[in-house]
């Protein structure tokens, strides 16, 4: 009987291990799948992620600005001020601009320049206003500075706050710094020789935009000048506080500017500014009783259309006591590097240049430009004095400038210019030491490349 139902039970083994086996196979298949199925889940999400970050990234780094512009210059002189000085040449400033935009109100901006190609201090040899001695200039030669460090709080068109280290808007030249902005090699004679160029101070600022944007505004609150830094040659320009690692605030200034832009083009505007700030708080040691305000005001205008530009500016300063701040810088340390000569009360400047765009009448589809420019400066630092303060002729200066600017390019431009700057103080010949009957002049040539990005 057992016999006759093996094979029964043999082939019902066997249909029972096949459909087991076919189970398992289908099952060994949906779990292969489920794997392949999470897996790409996985990688899916992963990937997303990645897309995600990256997307975080790139949009981090659209937050991030970067532009700047520089400026190399060469110079021969003939100067009957001092007949043995060289020719130079000068990597006179490359600044960099770094700008963060936190949100869509709130911007941080920074400005490193490196000025005249390094960093530390140097040995000038003066035959201006020191008589032929050798002095450390702290303050000049090459350099590192932060010049701007800011947050701009974006709040309305017409008012906006603007906090840190910031560039004050007086006059023309802090307007239009940059190399493609004006045509002479160097900053703008007149302003350069009278006022802190470029001039930044530490404080809070408010600006803005009115009427269309017909009007445009600055109203600035910072640390004020330091007059131990006044002379003779450059009126309240070395006042500007670098020479210590921290700036004295003892005393405030205000500054104020109003622009009317006439047109909707880049830099078409005629305008007014004012400074005021007692500078005699801010002397390193406590060695003035009295106080010593320096007012600032001047009119400028720039015209920049089609082929033609032009500006011009007028600017009047005064320093109360400046027979008063003259004894106290006379009696200063040399260690300090300043001048110690007298400084002028009045101080009264004008300039103006124009140029005309020739090379769209040659080529009227070039993309290049050409300038043939015509500069005038007069300055006098020394426009008045006070007290026992004695005018020095020489300080009352006349400059005439003529040249070309080659824009090869928007951001690019080659210069050249030969300059005749006449002194008021008399001529006399080295050989005899007789006076010539004529004025004393400096006269140079300067070619040079600037560029901006």
């Amino acid at each position: 009987m057992l016999k006759q139902l093996l094979p029964f039970i043999l082939c019902f083994v066997a249909i029972g291990y096949s459909q087991t086996h076919q189970d398992s196979i289908v099952a060994r298949n949906q779990l292969k799948q489920e794997l392949k199925t999470e897996i790409l889940e996985e990688l899916n999400a992963e990937g997303k992620d990645a897309d995600t970050t990256a997307k975080k990234k790139v949009k981090i780094w659209d937050r991030f600005g970067l532009k700047g512009y520089g400026v190399v210059n060469y110079y021969n002189v003939n100067y009957d001020t001092d007949p043995n000085l060289k020719d130079k040449i000068d990597a006179e400033r490359l600044n960099l601009y770094l700008t963060y935009k936190f949100n869509d109100w709130i911007t941080f901006k920074s400005e490193i320049e490196f000025e005249h190609g390094g960093t530390g201090s140097s040995i000038e040899l003066d035959n201006q206003e020191e008589f032929g001695e050798y002095e450390q200039e702290i303050e000049k030669g090459g350099a590192v500075k932060a010049e701007q460090i800011n947050i701009n709080f974006a709040i309305r068109p017409y008012f906006n706050v603007r906090a840190g280290r910031l560039k004050l808007y007086f006059g023309l030249a802090q307007k239009l710094d940059e190399p493609t902005e004006y045509f002479s090699t160097t900053r703008p004679e007149m302003e350069a020789q009278i006022l802190p160029l470029g001039w930044y101070e530490n404080g809070v600022e408010f600006h803005g935009d009115f009427l269309k944007n017909k009007f445009t505004y600055h109203l600035t609150v910072t640390n004020g000048l330091d007059a131990s830094g006044f002379s003779s040659r450059n009126w309240i320009k070395f006042g500007y506080q670098e020479k210590f690692e921290l700036v004295n605030a003892q005393a405030l200034a205000v500054m104020g500017r109003l622009d009317y832009n006439f047109s909707d083009q880049k830099n078409n505007f005629v305008g007014v500014s004012g400074y005021l700030g007692n500078s005699a708080p801010n002397r390193p040691k406590n060695d003035m009783q009295v106080s010593a305000y320096v007012s600032l005001v001047e009119a400028h205008i720039n015209y920049d259309q089609e082929y033609l530009r032009f500006n011009s500016i007028l600017l009047f300063g005064n320093l109360e006591n400046s027979d008063i701040v003259s004894k106290a810088n006379a009696n200063l340390s040399n260690n300090l590097g300043v001048k110690r000569n007298p400084v002028g009360k009045n101080a009264l400047g004008f300039s103006a240049e124009v140029g005309y765009e020739m090379l769209h009448f040659i080529s009227p589809s070039t993309k290049q430009m050409i300038y043939p420019f015509a500069r005038y400066d007069y300055y006098d630092t020394m426009f008045r004095t006070e007290g026992n303060v004695v005018d020095k002729p020489r300080w009352e200066r006349n400059a005439i400038t003529g040249g070309f600017n080659w824009f090869i390019i928007p951001e690019v431009v080659v210069k050249a210019q030969y300059q005749d700057r006449r002194l008021g103080s008399e001529n006399f010949d080295p050989a005899t030491l007789s006076f010539t009957g004529k004025k004393q002049r400096e006269k140079t040539f300067s070619v040079g490349i600037g560029f901006e990005f």
